[in-house]
């Protein structure tokens, strides 16, 4: 069975930057420090056999382990004829067997016994899941800590990132960064407590699937008892359905509790039940006397940039209906609580040019050079180009300088050709007029269009005799005419 929250899309707009460094972090602890777990255990194994423990302890183990697991004989023989490394690996795995021995009488009284045991103990703890797993009935705080970052094998890691992701993106963007990754640690931390407080055994855990059960928890607690979206699949039968997020907690709690009162397996369902407990609670608990800042907006959908569109629309029915001077005086006040939109440029554009209301379009075209370069205000650049031998207020040298510069960053030769031969025209020509005239020439020259990278030669030869573009310029034109 399985039941995700399938209620919001991913924005790349925004992204989950932390939940990307989480699996990010995961992944590189996976691959870099436990990928030498084979080696390490390889060493811990030699020195149990170099140091003669498996025979001392052979017999002691199979009569502990078979007793616990209540082995049958023939089971209990087989452990007799086993491999000699793999029976030292499985002893050095039992952490109950090696507290049990180490309060035997026999191995208290054999100093040679315990030297050669702490060798062999000492190689074992290198592993990762004994060094950094947590082990109930051994706390340690970085085991309490460690143990969610490290995976059994690739299917763990793969399994935990995937829900990782699925559920922490969207909890990111609602709870925020700082509220997000502490609740995340504090779920992991807690799902170990509660192992370590219902049953303290001698067993290595580890995995980030307690704090990804707290991600789940926070989920269900924000939306409360909003009806949100939801993907199952059970068996051969999946789809969507729409439902009180809450009424979730206790299908998912019960599938934990079912596995931990009659699974057999591995899972360790304590550490998902706490977990995911503390994850609800620590959201749920905040949220209903209003102590957690939670993006209702985004959990509502709704679009944030909702009002500049209200105000646009309304901008284009002034203008729809010849309203130009309320539009004018709208689209000033629009500009200042919404600068650097493209939209609004392009709707206030025709507005100031028909009114040739200079306060306007000054305002349209200081916001619209600060734009980055992008394709989408192609247009609109290529439209002042167009407009400029007819609309006098777009002759200015500063306004036909920002075109020029933004048309040779787009290659439109021809209308950078038609900016250039208006600047030349001023009197106070830019300083940078030789550099962007040996600029336009190149990319004329790649047009092939030979006569305006000789009008431009010309120019340079006249005004600018002794600039070093206007060499450069010369050799270019040579070497096109080859």
């Amino acid at each position: 069975m399985l039941i995700i929250p399938a209620e919001h899309p991913l924005d790349w707009k925004k992204p989950p930057v932390l939940t990307l460094l989480l699996i990010l972090l995961n992944t590189l602890i996976y691959f870099a420090y436990q990928g030498g777990d084979t080696a390490r255990e390889q060493a811990a194994v030699k020195i149990y056999l170099d140091g003669g423990l498996l025979d001392r302890e052979k017999a002691l183990f199979i009569e502990s382990f078979s007793t616990r697991n209540k082995l049958e004989e023939r089971v209990r023989k087989s452990f007799t004829a086993a491999p000699r490394a793999q029976l030292a690996q499985l002893i050095l795995s039992d952490l109950q067997f090696e507290n049990t021995l180490h309060y035997t009488p026999a191995y208290q009284d054999d100093p040679a016994w315990q030297a050669a045991r702490a060798k062999a103990e000492a190689a074992r703890n290198q592993i990762s899941n004994y060094r950094f797993g947590f082990i109930p009935a051994k706390f340690t705080v970085q085991g309490l800590f460690g143990a969610m970052f490290l995976h059994a094998d690739f299917g763990h890691l793969a399994g935990n990132m995937l829900f990782l992701f699925i559920f922490g993106f969207a909890l990111e963007r609602a709870l925020g960064g700082a509220v997000y990754i502490g609740l995340y640690l504090l779920s992991g931390l807690a799902s170990h407590l509660l192992w370590w407080v219902m049953d303290p055994v001698w067993a290595t855990g580890i995995g980030a699937s307690g704090a990804i059960a707290g991600l789940m928890g926070m989920y269900l607690g924000i939306y409360g008892l909003r009806r949100i979206n939801f993907f199952y699949w059970l068996g051969p039968m999946f789809g969507y359905f729409r439902a009180p997020a809450l009424w979730i907690l206790p299908i998912w709690m019960g599938k934990e509790l079912y596995g931990l009162l009659l699974a057999n397996d591995h899972v360790n369902y304590y550490a998902h039940l706490g977990g995911m407990g503390a994850g609800f609670l620590a959201v749920w608990l905040p949220k209903q006397i209003g102590g957690l800042k939670v993006d209702e907006a985004y959990l509502n959908k709704e679009d944030p940039d909702a009002p500049f569109k209200r105000e646009v629309a309304s901008l284009d029915k002034l203008i729809g209906g010849f309203n130009l001077e309320q539009a004018a005086s709208r689209g000033i006040d629009l500009l200042n609580r919404y600068p650097n939109r493209l939209l609004l440029l392009e709707r206030l554009y025709p507005v100031a040019k028909s009114r040739e209301d200079k306060a306007l379009l000054s305002a349209v075209l200081k916001q619209l050079f600060a734009l980055p370069q992008a394709i989408a205000n192609q247009p609109l650049l290529q439209r002042l180009a167009d407009d400029s031998a007819q609309f006098t207020l777009l002759q200015h040298p500063a306004v036909q300088l920002h075109l020029l510069q933004r048309l040779l960053q787009a290659r439109d030769g021809a209308r950078a050709l038609g900016a250039w031969r208006k600047l030349i025209q001023t009197r106070n020509r830019p300083p940078q007029l030789p550099a962007l005239t040996l600029q336009l020439a190149k990319q004329l020259g790649q047009q092939d269009d030979r006569r305006g990278v000789s009008e431009l030669h010309e120019f340079l030869r006249a005004v600018y005799p002794d600039a070093e573009q206007t060499q450069q310029l010369g050799v270019y034109q040579r070497h096109i005419a080859r």
